[in-house]
Parts: structure tokens; C-alpha cells; sequence
């Protein structure tokens, strides 16, 4: 396009854009107007807007980049980034809108500007190839790439003379040396396809396996502080998660304690916003005090998730109020009001990092009563010199239940008193300027809170939370699935965009799944089942076994497709998608049309192609390591199925010691009630084991008082010669239980086994476990 031309359409998308972002740039006229712009104003990413207005001649990332890179003979320098990265903000002030940078950016360069988040899998490619470079990682990264789009020198964050000095040396480099970047780009290239694309044989995912690394992370425990240890450090949840389920498995007191220990010092911890709610991105210190402000999405759905379960197992109070906190903060602040979650929140605002959230000693003495601030300091310790740069970040100084003790006040009471101050606290807070916030829907990111929320509201009998959750989930199904059936990842301002990545995908399965689970709504698991079938033409090889990140439409250069299953800040796409396979194939019952032994196969055949990468690095594919022993013996929190869904059991606590089961069976279906035998058993000369519905005890510190089950029941014609007894329809069994222990590990859940065997007119399935977590609190 020519340059007036294309001048005019971009005059003409900032007008129509007035107001949807803020400028960001020095480079005004007298009236305030932007005097530069560039390509990115057209962009739907908040990051990309970010730099619309500076004097960089910036492309989006896609082929009409490359294809000018090409046509110039340039190389390519790709920035990425994303809208709330504190460092980005840097070089974005320092070096892109700075003239004389841009100068030579757009003399020698074909500049392409990423917004990471758009497209993750490009993101782990290009952060793949900076790691081999320099051996580290971050943002913003800075890469220089052959017109056909492969890295020959990549790093992260240049203060300005180092920028345009590097940025000289690769013009010249590009003139005199051509032969050797191409050579380096092909070595890179190809040490990055090893990395991302497991080629590994097949091996068995042995407990053994899964024990050393149990183990190894035990190992790295730090026993001072909680969690990993070392600095910075991250709530590293895939990790977390994979301990309690290890701990609960393996009734595990040394991977329970440290799951514990590390969900107690992070909430304690000011990486947790004492006073709003919600969990800041990490903690650049081991002491979980001063974190890196910005908050993720992500980070709220995962930890929910963890706070929601920890509670589950361990009845601790504490548990619930920082998961209460955490969802009530995502709904206050961070829903859409047409339904969704925008992503992020920064670290900065009025220019400076942590400024909302942190406080002055004398601002509290001013802002609060004397009995207020006298509590404030009690519960965070408010001093005049402060523990970061001469303010205060809040923490606990010590658990709520010993606060209230030496407050001589009972836990409902002092909570009461706390959580009015949180509240004066909260408003004097919100006279100050907030940090900016990236408006942008992920449907991978929204997928996980989605799911987190379904399942708090369910334990917690909590319908906001689920109200919330059905909401974002109609929205993203109403606007960002496509009439071929596949999803948009984007949305903002009115407009979808980008193709959807197999986290997209793996996320909203998931979540539907569990909003079938909790609402019993069909067309959820429908939908479910829709996009689980579009995985499997969009990211799945069959003649590899191989499940993919990105999709197979793939935006500019056609780069490797990454396979990788191992966990980063999030939970692996594949090792979700598998989990959902199995989830659904557990429920496929419950629709007219649904394979499960389809989903069966898929999940072997991804394990197996994974299984070689997960033996040479355990606990960086925690997921995986989950999936398999899920595929072994399935844990179900609260709702379980067996029939592969013709029954529901669902279970719910009564007090302490008693748990309500509750029974659906589909129609013309029947839990048998006496010992049956027939020649049209599923298998030949097999009798069923169970003689009736029976329930066992998992672990050791409970045992069964009374097992209470209907009376009433049916008889239905087995065969032309044989009557057998059955429940049907709906029913209910309590379960009244007796401690064997007053030390028990996990108090606040009773592991069951019930065995079941389902029969119909003519046939009997074979006798049938199935395990459940049920809970003991309300």
C-alpha cells in the first residue's frame, strides 16, 4: 500500500479507536495528536495499541512482515511482549519512542511487534531459541530472524546505547556476514525443533517414576519460607497441584505438608493482596514479601483451584477465605460486564511499580480510627521505615487464628473486626490512580476461571460464583466459536480474532465438562463433545500420535508446531486436553452419539509419544505425570460416574461425620441388587461380584458406622427365564462414619470406593469401582 494511502487508513482506524486506549507516546503536536503512527493501530491487542503511536515503523506479527523483509532483503527484529510486563514498559520508553532508535529500526530493520499472549506457541518458540542463546529468558524479548522467519540472535531487555549498538552490529552483520547468521539460523532452528518436538521411544510412566519426583521436588523444598526454593519465586501451581494429588494418593505427609506450607506462606505473604484479593505474579524475594505487581488471570484460576482443594482435604478455614477472596476480587474487578474475565492488571501506576498497593505509615494514621490502625499494625505490622523502598507491603505477621487469640476475641469475631478495616482499607485505596488493565478476553485463560469458579460454587454452595461462570462461558460460546465450529482465542472491543490454540480448546472443554457436571445441563457436554472432535482435526496427527499447541492454520512463516507437554506458569495444554478426554469418556453415556473408547486410544497414544520426554524430565511434565495416574485410577472430587455415565454419584457432606450419596441412572438402567447370572452377561460365565450397592473405605482414618440405603426397590425381567431386584431412577445412601484416628491427615474429605454393577433389560455390565472424594464440611 502507498504511503499516503496507508497513512489515511490509519488516520482514519485511530479516529474510529478515540478513546478505546490511552496514546501512549511523547510525540504530540500542539493540540495533543499523536504525531506518529504505524500498523498496529489497526490491532485489537492492548499491548499492540501500547505502541501504535511510536516513531518505529512497527509491523503485527503475519506474512506481509516477512514477505516485505523479503522483498527489502532486511532482516526481521521481532519484539515481544505483553500489556502488563513491567520491563516492557521500559524499553518501550527508552527505545521505541526514541526517534533516533527508530531511525535506524526503520532504515535497516522490518520491525514486528508480538503480543505474547495472542500467540503463546510462536511466544515458546522464539523464548526456546533466546534460552539456547543466552541460557535465560524473559520479557521483552528481542529477536533477530531471517525473512523466512528463524532466529539467528535473540536476548531480552537492552537499555539504549546497548540496543543501538547491537542494533549496528547486526546491520553490518547482515552486510559482511551473511553466510554465518544464516548458518546460525539454521543451527538454532533445528536445536529448537529437538527441544519442541519429542521424538523420544515410548516407555512406561512407572510409580516409580512418579515417586522420584515427588521426591525430587521434596528435595527442593525451601523449609524456611515454603515452596521452591530460591528467588524469584513463582507459585510454580502444575507443581503444587501434582503434590496433592500425590499426597492424596499416597496418603503422602511429607508432599501434603509442603503443599500446605506453601499455600499458608503465599497467602500470608504480600505476593497476596491483603487487602483486595487475587495473587500478584511472583515474588522477586523468597520471603513471598515484595512481588512483581502485576496480576494474571491465570494465576487467579490455578490458585483458586489450589486454595478450593486444600481446603477440601484439610477442613482449614483459612484455605476458604483466601479462595472467597480471590473469586470475589476476579468478579469485583476483573469481569467483563457482558460476561468473561479480562486477563491482566499491571504493576505500575502514576508511573511507578507497586504504587497502588502499597502504603505509607502516617497515611494509615490519618486514613484510619486509632482502634483501626492499632488493629492494621497488630495484623500487618505498619512501620515508619517500611520493608520495601520506604513503604509498607502488607502481610500477615502471623496466622488469623493466633491473632485472634491474643486479641482474646473469638476466630468470628476478630474476622468480623479484620474484615471491616480490609474494607476502609479498600476504599482509601481506591482513591488513587489504579493500574492500567489489558481489557482483552483469552478463551484459554477465561476456560480456567470459568472452571474454577464452577467448581468453588458447587463445594461452597456459592450461586454468584456459578452465575458468573455459566455467563462468561455463554458469552465465549455465543462470540468466540466460529460457524465451522472452531474458536477465536481474542476478544476485545466487539472483535474476535486469532485462530485458537490448543489451550483455547483444552480450557473451554474443561470447564464445560465441569459446568455439566455441576448444573446437569446437557448441551454442555455437547458442546464439549463438539470441541473436543475439532482438537482432534486441528491438532492431533494420527500418523504421529502427536498433539500440537498451535493450529494448523498458523499465521506467517510456517515454523515448527510444537508438541511440548511440559508446564510452564500454566498447566500444559496437552496434558488438559488428555484430561479431558478421559473426562469425557468417563460421561459419553450421557449423550446419544459419543465414543469413549476413541478417547481411551487417544489418551494411550499421546501418553506413550510423551512418555520418553516425561522419563528424561519428570517434574517439568507434572501433568502428564497427574494424567497417568488418573488413567489408572480416577479421583473424583464430590461427582463420579461409572458406565462411562449411565450412573451419577454425587456426594455431599451432612456434618463431620456423615456423607449424603446421591444416585441418578439413566433410563431403563438399574444398579442390580442381588447376585445375577445369565448366558447374556457381558462376558461369558461371569457372575456379578457385588450383590448390591457397596461401599468401601480408602483410607485409614475412617471406617463405616452405618450404611443406610433405601428400602424400597424395583424388580425387572433380566432375561425370559430370570427376575433380578435393582434400584433405578434416583435414590440415596448415607454414609455415618467413625473415626479410627484423631490425627487425620486428610480431615476434611472421606476417600470412598463404591462398587457398583449396571443392568438393563437383557444384559448386565460388568461389576464396576468407582473412587470418590467426598467431603466432611460444608
Amino acid at each position: 500500500m502507498a504511503g499516503d494511502a496507508l497513512e489515511q487508513q490509519l488516520r482514519t482506524a485511530e479516529a474510529a479507536k478515540e478513546g478505546e486506549y490511552d496514546k501512549r507516546t511523547e510525540h504530540l503536536d500542539a493540540q495533543g495528536n499523536a504525531i506518529f503512527i504505524n500498523r498496529l493501530v489497526l490491532e485489537d491487542s492492548p499491548y499492540l495499541l501500547q505502541h501504535a503511536h511510536n516513531p518505529v515503523n512497527w509491523y503485527p506479527w503475519g506474512s506481509e512482515a516477512f514477505e516485505a523483509a523479503e522483498a527489502e532483503d532486511k532482516p526481521v527484529f521481532l519484539s515481544i511482549g505483553y500489556s502488563t510486563c513491567h520491563w516492557c514498559h521500559v524499553m518501550e520508553v527508552e527505545s521505541f519512542d526514541n526517534v533516533e532508535v527508530a531511525k535506524v529500526l526503520n532504515e535497516h530493520f522490518i520491525s514486528v511487534k508480538m503480543d505474547r499472549e495472542q500467540y503463546p506457541d510462536l511466544d515458546e518458540i522464539y523464548m526456546t531459541g533466546v534460552q539456547l542463546m543466552t541460557g535465560q529468558g524473559g520479557w521483552p524479548m528481542s529477536n533477530f530472524l531471517l525473512p523466512d522467519g528463524r532466529p539467528f540472535f535473540g536476548a531480552t531487555y537492552f537499555p539504549p546505547p546497548s540496543f543501538l549498538d547491537l542494533l549496528h552490529k547486526v546491520q553490518a552483520a547482515w552486510q559482511t556476514q551473511r553466510g554465518e547468521l544464516e548458518n546460525s539460523a539454521a543451527s538454532i532452528d533445528s536445536a529448537i525443533g529437538k527441544l519442541l518436538v519429542n521424538r523420544s521411544p515410548a516407555v512406561e510412566l512407572s510409580d516409580e517414576l512418579i515417586a522420584r519426583a515427588a521426591q525430587e521436588l521434596l528435595d527442593r523444598q525451601d523449609l524456611s519460607f515454603g515452596g521452591i526454593a530460591g528467588a524469584p519465586k513463582f507459585p510454580q501451581e502444575p507443581l503444587l497441584m501434582f503434590l496433592l494429588d500425590y499426597a492424596l494418593r499416597e496418603r503422602d505427609t511429607r508432599c501434603m505438608a509442603m503443599v500446605v506450607n506453601a499455600l499458608r506462606a503465599m497467602a500470608m505473604g504480600g505476593i497476596y493482596d491483603q487487602v483486595g484479593g487475587g495473587f500478584h505474579r511472583y515474588s522477586v524475594d523468597e520471603l513471598w514479601l515484595v512481588p512483581h505487581f502485576e496480576k494474571m488471570l491465570y494465576n487467579q484460576s490455578q490458585l483458586s483451584q489450589l486454595y478450593l482443594e486444600a481446603w477440601l482435604l484439610t477442613g482449614d478455614e483459612f484455605f476458604k477465605r483466601v479462595l472467597t477472596q480471590t473469586l470475589n476480587y476476579v468478579l469485583r474487578e476483573m469481569q467483563i460486564p457482558g460476561g468473561g474475565f479480562y486477563s491482566a492488571t499491571d504493576a505500575d501506576s502514576e508511573g511507578v511499580e507497586g504504587t497502588f498497593f502499597v502504603w505509607q505509615r502516617q497515611e494509615l494514621v490519618d486514613g484510619l480510627s486509632e482502634d483501626e490502625f492499632a488493629l492494621a499494625n497488630k495484623v500487618f505490622d505498619i512501620t515508619e521505615q517500611g520493608n520495601f523502598e520506604g513503604a509498607n507491603i502488607l502481610k500477615l505477621q502471623h496466622s488469623l487464628d493466633y491473632l485472634a487469640r491474643e486479641s482474646a476475641q473469638s476466630d468470628a469475631e476478630f474476622l468480623s473486626r479484620l474484615d471491616a478495616l480490609l474494607v476502609k482499607l479498600y476504599e482509601l485505596r481506591e482513591q488513587r490512580e489504579p493500574p492500567i488493565r489489558d481489557d482483552k478476553l483469552i478463551v484459554g485463560w477465561n476456560g480456567a476461571m470459568i472452571n474454577a469458579l464452577a467448581k468453588a460454587a458447587w463445594h461452597c454452595k456459592e450461586d454468584t460464583w456459578l452465575q458468573a461462570a455459566e455467563k462468561a462461558a455463554a458469552f465465549i460460546l455465543q462470540n468466540n466459536l466460529r460457524d465451522d465450529g472452531a474458536l477465536y482465542r481474542i476478544a476485545l472491543n466487539g472483535t474476535c480474532s486469532i485462530a485458537g490454540q490448543l489451550e483455547d480448546y483444552a480450557n473451554l472443554v474443561q470447564c464445560l465438562i465441569t459446568l455439566f457436571d455441576v448444573t446437569e445441563k446437557s448441551s454442555y457436554l455437547q458442546q464439549a463433545v463438539d470441541l473436543a472432535d475439532q482438537v482432534r482435526v486441528r491438532f492431533y496427527d494420527s500418523d504421529q500420535s502427536a498433539l500440537f499447541l498451535s493450529p494448523t492454520e498458523q499465521e506467517g512463516p510456517q515454523l515448527v508446531r510444537s508438541a511440548n507437554a511440559g508446564d510452564g506458569a500454566t498447566l500444559s495444554p496437552i496434558g488438559s486436553m488428555l484430561d479431558c478426554w478421559q473426562k469425557l469418556a468417563q460421561r459419553c453415556a450421557r449423550l446419544d452419539e459419543c465414543e469413549n473408547e476413541d478417547y481411551t486410544q487417544l489418551i494411550t497414544a499421546v501418553l506413550n509419544t510423551q512418555s520418553g520426554a516425561v522419563q528424561e524430565q519428570a517434574i517439568s511434565h507434572s501433568s502428564l505425570l497427574r494424567t497417568a495416574q488418573e488413567s489408572r485410577q480416577a479421583l473424583n472430587y464430590g461427582i463420579a460416574y461409572a458406565g462411562n455415565g449411565l450412573l451419577r454419584v454425587a456426594a455431599d457432606s451432612l456434618d463431620a461425620e456423615s456423607v449424603l450419596l446421591r444416585f441418578s441412572l439413566q433410563e431403563h438402567w438399574h444398579i442390580a441388587m442381588q447376585t445375577a447370572g445369565n448366558e447374556e452377561s457381558e462376558r461369558a460365565n461371569t457372575k456379578p461380584a457385588f450383590p448390591r450397592v457397596e461401599v468401601a473405605i480408602e483410607d485409614s482414618d475412617w471406617m463405616i458406622d452405618t450404611l443406610t440405603l433405601p428400602s424400597a426397590y424395583e424388580r425387572v425381567q433380566l432375561s425370559a427365564s430370570e427376575q433380578i431386584d435393582v434400584y433405578s431412577g434416583e435414590f440415596e445412601c448415607r454414609v455415618r462414619l467413625q473415626a479410627r484416628s484423631q490425627h487425620q491427615l486428610f480431615c476434611g474429605v472421606v476417600h470412598l470406593r463404591l462398587a457398583v454393577q449396571l443392568c438393563t433389560e437383557g444384559r448386565c455390565l460388568l461389576p464396576e469401582t468407582l473412587e470418590l472424594i467426598a467431603p466432611l464440611h460444608s
